[in-house]
């Protein structure tokens, strides 16, 4: 029924019923920075259910969005608190989004340089997983 709609509107309205994907994620105009420290704690923000670490470098901790909890047991990473790692990532001031993680010997990559999910299908054959 929705189709139906969106086909008269189109044909009304001169809309185009093709929509191109952006190029790059939204997260990608923000500078890609990378970080080292200790992981200082691992959670999972609410509402979101997206886990993170929080990063502890001197007397600043950044926390750090990682990605699908699926796609981190898949890659049986698992992230401990008091480990030294090593994060790149967009900056988003105060927090960052990760691209790629280093800790205890393991790189996990989650994010291709345009900033989509390596988890997401959407982007498969386009950079993506």
């Amino acid at each position: 029924m929705w189709m139906r709609a969106a086909m008269a509107l189109a044909a009304l309205g001169g809309w185009s019923l093709t929509a191109q994907a952006p190029e790059k994620a939204g997260v990608a105009d923000r500078p890609v920075v990378e970080v080292e420290g200790r992981i200082a704690g691992v959670g999972v923000a609410r509402g979101r259910g997206m886990p993170f670490i929080e990063v502890r470098r001197g007397d600043e901790t950044l926390k750090v969005r990682l990605g699908s909890m699926r796609y981190l047991m898949e890659q049986d990473f698992r992230p401990k608190a008091g480990s030294e790692v090593k994060v790149k990532g967009f900056d988003l001031g105060g927090e960052m989004v990760a691209i790629t993680v280093e800790t205890a010997g393991k790189t996990i990559r989650l994010r291709d340089e345009k900033g989509w999910p390596l988890w997401s299908g959407r982007r498969r054959g386009r950079g993506g997983r």
